[in-house]
């Protein structure tokens, strides 16, 4: 069953998306009578039946509805310093949406060198990683926040991606049943400053092995441990 993205699965018919509406019927070339199903993003999913089909409109009427609670008991929230090469920061988007994320704020520190980025791109690799992977919740995305903004955060684990100083690696100190915010930093890392900032707010420094991670690689494989430590 093809799937597409439809923030509202409130009414009982409804014209899909502009975007999700081209791909429907011109590139999948879907026709009335077609079933598809549709997600939300939070959790929501529904089957449904084109009804019309014109040139820019695909209206549906909705037959089935379902609604499935979150994967985990506690929240990942990832903050990811955006790449220089915005292709490296999209592949991270789009794994950590395949993985299961809860949150995701790209994070702008003294060394973050792409510091404007476009919400509705980002979005859309999102939208298209959930669907490939039948996941029927999509991480928050936020917008670029300075580091600053996000030590007060009220969250029971805190830690930050560390290359140069002490550390503890992440899978000795994190509970899995605990919701967690990670930050990782830029090519370069985070300053001496923005580590002694982070390491006064509460947070821990944390490795992720004995290997030099690129930035995203670090926030996959940080995703991937938190999410699956869930699940053991």
């Amino acid at each position: 069953m093809h799937l597409f993205h439809c923030p509202d699965l409130g009414p009982s018919a409804l014209d899909l998306p502009e975007e999700e509406a081209h791909h429907a019927l011109h590139v999948l070339r879907l026709s009335a009578g077609a079933v598809i199903g549709l997600l939300d993003g939070m959790g929501g999913f529904a089957q449904a039946e084109i009804t019309a089909a014109g040139k820019r409109n695909c209206t549906v009427q909705i037959k089935h509805r379902e609604l499935s609670p979150p994967e985990r008991t506690a929240r990942i929230h990832l903050a990811v310093s955006p790449t220089k090469q915005l292709e490296r920061f999209e592949w991270f988007l789009e794994k950590a949406t395949e993985i299961g994320a809860d949150r995701i704020t790209p994070l702008l520190t003294h060394r973050t060198e792409r510091t404007k980025l476009r919400h509705d791109r980002l979005e859309r690799v999102m939208i298209g990683a959930m669907k490939q992977s039948q996941r029927r919740w999509m991480p928050q995305l936020d917008d670029l926040t300075p580091i600053a903004d996000l030590v007060n955060e009220a969250v029971p684990q805190r830690f930050f991606g560390w290359c140069e100083g002490d550390k503890r690696q992440l899978p000795e100190i994190h509970q899995p049943g605990t919701d967690a915010l990670l930050l990782i930093g830029p090519e370069g890392d985070f300053t001496a400053d923005e580590a002694g900032l982070l390491t006064a707010s509460g947070f821990q420094a944390v490795g992720l092995g004995n290997a030099r991670l690129r930035t995203e690689t670090a926030a996959v494989a940080a995703c991937a441990w938190m999410n699956f430590a869930q699940h053991r």
